[in-house]
């Protein structure tokens, strides 16, 4: 079955790719035929459909070819999106063990907030999560944390339609509600989804910030409100709003970039 799916000329498609890699000056056509043992004019029906895509270029001066930014640019996205993940990892975990609830990750996307990593409590009463979700901004904590970061024509891209689904009948589903809400948000530092989407539930979220100040996710605190006094929620903000500062400041120490 291996082999039946085996396409070779994508195989040398990525050899082409990896070779132009390590050439910081680029290759001529002539060598990297010869070095991949490629047919010459394969070799140039390859480059050529990657230059048309615009992940290879050509210089005039000497011909040779080299891989532009645009490829470049797909290391580095998603080796800067596995680096949220584990830069978080060690503090939510931290966090979790601290408090024992659940808490949970999100990464700002161009118009979404989607959850992409939870930490489940031991606690068998728990809320569950599944990693892809969406976090809608006007309800959850995820994505209120968000939204109160961003600018009004970005946030009108996150919230997508005119209208606003109802979860609960605490659900706050009118667009002046959200806007005095996500105010609330940027002042105070943190969001609170209150049986928002889920009875029963309490949800404080937090900003996390790139290098360069933009708002590039998010991460909450789950619990049921039935062991959520006031003083142990108090406790709650303190400790997501804390945790979040630190993954930013570890973001902002690799170069974390959105």
């Amino acid at each position: 079955m291996a082999a039946k799916n085996h396409i070779d000329l994508v195989i040398k498609t990525l050899a082409v790719m990896e070779f132009l890699a390590t050439a910081e000056r680029g290759k001529a056509l002539k060598e990297i035929s010869a070095e991949l043992n490629l047919v010459k004019s394969s070799a140039f029906r390859i480059l050529f459909t990657l230059k048309e895509s615009g992940y290879v270029e050509q210089t005039e001066a000497n011909g040779v070819y080299r891989l532009t930014l645009k490829a470049n640019a797909l290391a580095r996205r998603s080796s800067e999106k596995m680096r949220m993940t584990d830069i978080a990892r060690p503090h939510l975990t931290a966090l979790r063990d601290e408090i024992d609830e659940s808490v949970a990750l999100a990464e700002r996307r161009s118009s979404s907030v989607v959850l992409v990593d939870v930490y489940e409590t031991s606690h068998p009463l728990r809320l569950s999560f599944q990693i892809g979700d969406e976090c809608p901004v006007h309800a959850t904590a995820l994505g209120k944390a968000v939204g109160a970061f961003v600018s009004a024509e970005e946030l009108q891209s996150l919230l997508g339609g005119a209208t606003f689904p109802q979860y609960t009948t605490h659900t706050k589903t009118k667009i002046m509600q959200l806007k005095s809400d996500l105010v609330a948000v940027r002042r105070r530092g943190y969001s609170t989804n209150d049986e928002e989407t889920v009875a029963g539930a309490l949800l404080i979220g937090a900003p996390l910030f790139a290098a360069a100040g933009s708002v590039c996710g998010a991460i909450s605190i789950n619990t049921p409100t039935a062991r959520c006094s006031t003083k142990r929620r108090q406790s709650l903000i303190s400790a997501v709003v804390r945790t979040s500062e630190n993954i930013s400041k570890d973001l902002r120490g690799i170069g974390y970039s959105y």
